[in-house]
C-alpha cells in the first residue's frame, strides 16, 4: 500500500514545478504586453521570490509532517525547481550560463520557502490566503521594472609570473596570433557556455591603435588602445555591438554591451621581479553591471572574467616559455 505522505510530496512536487513555468511564462507576457525594457527574469521578483513560493506551494499539501517524511518534505522544493530549471535548459528557454548562475539562489531560497510552509501550513492552512501570496509576483514584477536598474563598476585583476624575454611577452601581448583548441585549455567559462577566444590583432602600439579581439561563434571585440608603455603597460577600451553579435555567440542576459552587462576597459602591465628573466604579468579588466541584484550577479561575473582572463595569461605564458625554450 502507498504511504499517502509520499503521495502528497509527489502531488506537491508537481504543484511546485508548474507553478514555477507559470510563474516565469506568465511574468515574460506582463513585460511583452507593457513593453518593458529588459527580461521579467532579470528582477529581483523572478529570482528570489518565485522559487521562494515554489518551496511554500510544494509543501502545501505536508500539513501533518512525521519524522519519517521530514526530511523527503524539506528537500521537495529543491527538487521542484531544479525540475523548472531542467525543463528550461531541454526547452532551450534558457542557455547554460543563466541557469548554472540561478541554481543556488534559486535552491536556497526554495529550500527557505519550504520550511516556512511546513511551519505554516500545520497551524493554519488557509487556501485563500496562499492564493493571495501566490500572485503577488505577478503585481510586483512590473512594479519593479518601474523603480529602474542599479548599475556598478566592477573589475577585476589577475597575474601569472612568466619566464621569457620581456620583448617576446610584449609581443604576445600585443598582438595573439591565432589560438589552437589544443593551446586552449577547457575552463569554467567554457562549459558555461562563453565563446573561447581566438585571437587579436593590432594595427599599430600606439594610442588610438585599434585591436581587434576575436572569439569563435563569430563574437568579436574593438578595442581601442588609450595608454602604451613600451614592454610595460598596455590600455584599451573595449566596445562590443549587441546588434552585431550572432545570436547563438552568448546567453541575451549576459550579451556583452547589453542592458545588463558590458566590459568597459582592459590592461596589461608587465612588471620585473626580483629574479632574472621572470616577469609578472597583470591582466585587469574592468565591467558593468546593471541589475537589482548586482551584490549576486556581481560574484559570478568576478569569477567568469577572472577564469577567462587566467585562461588567457596560460596560453601566454604558455607561448613565451616555449620560444624560449626553442632558442
Amino acid at each position: 500500500m502507498k504511504n499517502p505522505n509520499h503521495l502528497k510530496n509527489l502531488k506537491g512536487l508537481a504543484y511546485g514545478i508548474v507553478y514555477g513555468l507559470i510563474a516565469r511564462g506568465v511574468i515574460e507576457l506582463e513585460f511583452n504586453i507593457f513593453d518593458a525594457k529588459g527580461s521579467g527574469l532579470m528582477t529581483m521578483t523572478f529570482l528570489f521570490l518565485v522559487p521562494f513560493l515554489i518551496g511554500l506551494i510544494t509543501t502545501y499539501k505536508n500539513r501533518e509532517i512525521s519524522s519519517t517524511t521530514k526530511v523527503l518534505s524539506i528537500s521537495m522544493p529543491l527538487f521542484a525547481v531544479l525540475g523548472v530549471i531542467l525543463i528550461t535548459l531541454i526547452m532551450q528557454w534558457e542557455g547554460i550560463i543563466c541557469v548554472l548562475m540561478a541554481i543556488p539562489i534559486f535552491a536556497v531560497t526554495a529550500m527557505i520557502g519550504g520550511y516556512i510552509g511546513i511551519q505554516l501550513f500545520e497551524r493554519k492552512p488557509n487556501q485563500m490566503n496562499i492564493t493571495l501570496i501566490l500572485l503577488l509576483p505577478f503585481l510586483l514584477a512590473p512594479l519593479e521594472q518601474q523603480l529602474g536598474l542599479s548599475q556598478k563598476i566592477f573589475s577585476e585583476t589577475t597575474t601569472i609570473l612568466v619566464e621569457g624575454n620581456q620583448q617576446a611577452i610584449w609581443d604576445n601581448i600585443t598582438r595573439v596570433y591565432y589560438i589552437k583548441e589544443a593551446e586552449n585549455k577547457k575552463s569554467l567559462f567554457q562549459f558555461m557556455g562563453f565563446p573561447r577566444p581566438l585571437e587579436a590583432t593590432l594595427d599599430t602600439v600606439a594610442v588610438g591603435g585599434v585591436r581587434i579581439a576575436k572569439f569563435d561563434r563569430g563574437l568579436f571585440f574593438t578595442e581601442t588602445v588609450t595608454k602604451v608603455i613600451d614592454q610595460q603597460f598596455l590600455e584599451f577600451t573595449i566596445e562590443a555591438d549587441p546588434n552585431s553579435i550572432p545570436p547563438k555567440a552568448l546567453d541575451e542576459h549576459v550579451l556583452v554591451g547589453g542592458q545588463y552587462f558590458d566590459v568597459l576597459k582592459g590592461s596589461y602591465e608587465i612588471i620585473s621581479t626580483s629574479e632574472p628573466n621572470i616577469y609578472e604579468i597583470k591582466l585587469t579588466s574592468q565591467f558593468r553591471l546593471s541589475t537589482n541584484f548586482n551584490f549576486y550577479s556581481g560574484f559570478w561575473s568576478k569569477l567568469i572574467m577572472r577564469d577567462i582572463q587566467n585562461n588567457i595569461l596560460e596560453i601566454l605564458k604558455a607561448r613565451v616559455e616555449q620560444e624560449k625554450m626553442a632558442k
